[in-house]
């Protein structure tokens, strides 16, 4: 995997990017940043069958995100498929990238110790040390991988708590690097290093520092929040100070992750602080609220908007289970293009949703997703612009 930076704009960290080398299958692929990871859950877009998946026309060849919890009761079978993770649940043409906990689930706490780190999948906790884990990994044959972490440090985490997410972070990291150089089977896979610390400056300095001097393919920011729906209440403001001197730690040569159910406005102005790359959770949280994305995003103005300040909640979405969309006879978004919309009212997916009908939560998926790739585009054009003003001094 291969990262490049196009072009990077005065007074801001933020870069437009290029990753090459994404390895599917025998071929290769290349990904323009800033962007998003499709989020699944157990192998599959959640509520989408493959082929309603991609009548979204934008999600075609797009990196997958795989929860690794979901997916750890099947490392038999993929393994003996022996075509790896993507081919086994028909996603092979997309890029897999395979993060350690699921961004949609809580993280529970205390779980964690020095020889590895604890996920929950159907059959509950399953403990991975290094050595499972790369032998799931291997089984996986993922394009990219973030290597064990623990980044179990809530807001209100101890120094003791942070000392140790530090340390056992960098311990595991160190690890699975040295299991991944002697794999035959992974010689092609990206592994990603993880920056934790929580809020603590001091542990993030030394995180960053220790997981930049590793051999590692690019960065995951963790740490500022344990995942779940929750975490789209997080403001970019209690982060920034502390992302912005983690960013200037960082090599500019390797690419960024941050994961999460984060806000639009939070996820522009990360953007722009350097982070590449996210992932599509929010698109799936609304879906499961019975929500349908609605905020502006097309133009400069309304990402203007977003910079100056945060979206109320009846801006970002709009909930379609409310009595008052029963004789709504318009699209969910009347500026959208997207099957859902071009297809069906408010008032139909009111109904669906308020008689269970899996219809409902599939036309919600497919239009959130739309939307939200549609704002991920509308950044890099708008980065484009201003980035073109300020470097021209306008």
């Amino acid at each position: 995997m291969r990262f490049s930076v196009v072009e990077t704009f005065h007074g801001h960290r933020g870069r437009l990017g290029n990753i090459c080398g994404l390895r599917i299958g025998t071929g290769e692929q290349c990904l323009d940043t800033p962007t998003c990871l499709l989020y699944t859950q157990a192998g599959s877009a959640p509520h989408l069958t493959r082929d309603m998946l991609h009548k979204l026309g934008d999600v075609e060849n797009l990196p997958a995100l795989f929860p690794l919890p979901p997916i750890t009761s099947f490392v038999d079978s993929v393994m003996q498929f022996g075509k790896g993770l993507g081919s086994f649940v028909a996603l092979q043409s997309h890029p897999s990238f395979i993060r350690i906990q699921d961004p949609m689930v809580t993280t529970p706490s205390g779980f964690n110790d020095k020889a590895g780190v604890s996920v929950w999948d159907q059959g509950g906790r399953v403990h991975l040390n290094p050595l499972s884990f790369t032998r799931m990994m291997e089984a996986f044959q993922p394009t990219c991988y973030q290597a064990l972490c623990d980044s179990d440090t809530p807001q209100d985490a101890s120094r003791k708590r942070l000392q140790r997410a530090v340390d056992r972070s960098v311990s595991l990291l160190d690890q699975c690097l040295a299991m991944k150089a002697d794999s035959s089977c992974l010689q092609h896979s990206a592994i990603l290093g993880s920056v934790q610390g929580g809020y603590n400056r001091d542990f993030r300095e030394i995180s960053a520092k220790e997981t930049a001097k590793r051999d590692v393919d690019g960065f995951v920011i963790e740490g500022f929040h344990v995942n779940g729906p929750q975490t789209k209440s997080l403001k970019f403001e209690e982060v920034a100070e502390i992302l912005e001197e983690v960013i200037a730690l960082l090599p500019q040569d390797k690419p960024r992750f941050l994961h999460g159910v984060l806000r639009p406005e939070f996820i522009l102005k990360a953007v722009l602080y350097g982070i590449d790359i996210f992932d599509a959770s929010l698109a799936h949280a609304a879906t499961e609220a019975g929500c349908a994305l609605v905020f502006n995003c097309s133009s400069d103005k309304d990402l203007e908007l977003m910079l100056g300040r945060d979206l109320l909640d009846q801006e970002l979405e709009m909930d379609m289970k409310n009595a008052r969309h029963r004789e709504d006879f318009v699209p969910l978004l009347e500026s959208c293009a997207c099957y859902a919309c071009t297809n069906f009212t408010r008032a139909y997916i009111h109904h669906l949703l308020n008689t269970g009908e899996m219809l409902g939560q599939v036309l919600l998926s497919l239009h959130n997703i739309h939307h939200f790739l549609g704002f991920l585009k509308s950044i890099r054009k708008f980065m484009v612009q201003h980035g073109a003003k300020e470097l021209n001094g306008n």
